[in-house]
């Protein structure tokens, strides 16, 4: 009888890696798209002030 001691997890240690580093840069990619629409929107708000 053999036991696979290296496959005991459900998630292997690469997948993991390779979720954490995605999920990573999804929040930081989506923060620097939310500062940038804000920065868009703040500079199209002076824009029309101006007028």
């Amino acid at each position: 009888m053999s036991c696979s001691v290296g496959k005991t997890h459900f998630f292997d240690r690469r997948m993991l890696a390779r979720l954490n580093a995605a999920i990573m840069l999804g929040l930081v990619g989506g923060g620097l798209a939310a500062c940038a629409i804000g920065a868009l929107v703040y500079d199209v708000g002076r824009w029309f002030s101006v007028w």
